[in-house]
């Protein structure tokens, strides 16, 4: 993987994402930073981070054309703004960025788009996982990374802090939790070195669940905000998925809450091989107070360390699941977040976890998702 990149490929635009402009029409409720654990971090980012929604599928996988189709323009940030969001997560694949020359230039403006939009941009790094292997071994697959991270933040140094996170690796995928935490921490001082005053944020060292989260001793860095995602019980909320574990593929139509008797008209219609596995799913009994043990452990490890937690994905597939399971799970898990005093950020704007449908400028809001995560009028 050819990391390094030449400044001259990432001209430092004066304009890109300067001034606040009009501040946010979302903010966060007063228990969400009166405790002390967002402490260090700036008001203005405490508030923007309250709601907010995932631009996965931006600046990743920008070969596929089925996702080309859905890339967000000027609209769609106006319509996140409409329904009460203030942040954008954006997914950076750090190789697409350093094969061509105008491929800065194409991140740039998507930025600011989101700008003109008044959306706090979180940008979130996001290597293959065959990258993340080699830096769970190799020293210099970390500093070429770190490297990337060295000319993003002499790129957008202007940029003021509470309009720009840097989020320094998603889903680490690391066994090693010591070295991952190593890892983050060396890719925070390449950011720090050029922009002191930065956010920046650190996830767990798999797949960033919340045991990940729980592992994790805070790092001696102040600015600092911890994610985790959610996406408990996988089983529910990946059904259908045709990526990670085969049998994804062939549950559908399981509903929530679960339990032996809601599941008992759906086993036997499943194909042979995901009976059992649904069958299991129904005698969890998965349901609010289920969910509640999650968010209650991370938000206990919050208070526990005074650092600020953020749940920067959660969702459910859409196309296998019931809707009404679907917006069940979504406001029980959103409440949760709310009730704890938790920042969210949905997963995903468009796609097969969508928070809408169809082409810029014709989207069409998923009613079973906005309702579940208690957004304003479609």
């Amino acid at each position: 993987m050819r990391m390094a990149l030449c400044a001259s490929l990432l001209m430092v635009i004066s304009s890109l994402l300067a001034g606040c402009g009009e501040r946010s029409a979302a903010r966060a409720a007063p228990e969400m930073i009166a405790d002390g654990t967002w402490a260090g971090i700036p008001k203005t980012v405490r508030e923007d981070f309250a709601r907010g929604v995932n631009a996965a599928n931006w600046f990743t996988h920008r070969g596929d054309p089925k996702l080309q189709a859905g890339w967000p323009d000027a609209s769609d940030f106006a319509q996140m703004r409409q329904l009460g969001l203030s942040h954008v997560r954006v997914l950076l694949d750090p190789e697409w960025l350093s094969v061509n020359a105008a491929h800065p230039r194409f991140l740039d403006a998507g930025l600011q788009l989101a700008q003109d939009g008044r959306m706090l941009v979180i940008l979130a790094m996001q290597p293959s996982s065959e990258f993340k292997q080699r830096m769970g071994k190799d020293d210099a697959a970390v500093e070429e990374l770190s490297a990337i991270w060295t000319q993003l933040a002499t790129t957008y140094a202007a940029v003021p802090v509470d309009r720009l996170v840097f989020e320094v690796l998603n889903e680490p995928e690391i066994e090693d939790i010591a070295r991952a935490m190593r890892i983050q921490r060396r890719l925070i001082d390449a950011v720090r070195a050029v922009t002191p005053g930065r956010v920046v944020v650190v996830g767990g060292a798999h797949f960033s669940d919340v045991a990940d989260l729980a592992a994790l001793e805070p790092l001696d860095v102040r600015g600092v905000i911890y994610s985790f995602h959610f996406y408990e019980p996988h089983n529910f909320t990946h059904q259908g998925a045709t990526w990670g574990w085969p049998m994804w593929m062939v549950l559908r139509d399981l509903p929530y809450p679960s339990s032996p008797e809601a599941l008992a008209p759906v086993v036997p219609k499943l194909a042979e091989i995901a009976r059992e596995h649904a069958a299991w799913y129904g005698q969890e009994q998965w349901n609010r107070a289920k969910l509640a043990t999650f968010v209650e452990k991370a938000a206990a490890w919050s208070k526990q360390h005074r650092v600020p937690v953020w749940c920067s994905e959660f969702g459910v597939l859409r196309e296998a699941t019931p809707p009404a399971s679907r917006r069940a799970w979504l406001t029980d898990t959103r409440s949760l977040f709310e009730e704890q005093g938790v920042a969210w950020t949905y997963f995903d704007w468009w796609g097969q976890f969508g928070l809408v449908t169809g082409a810029p400028g014709a989207r069409v809001i998923d009613e079973d998702a906005r309702a579940g995560l208690g957004l304003g009028p479609s």
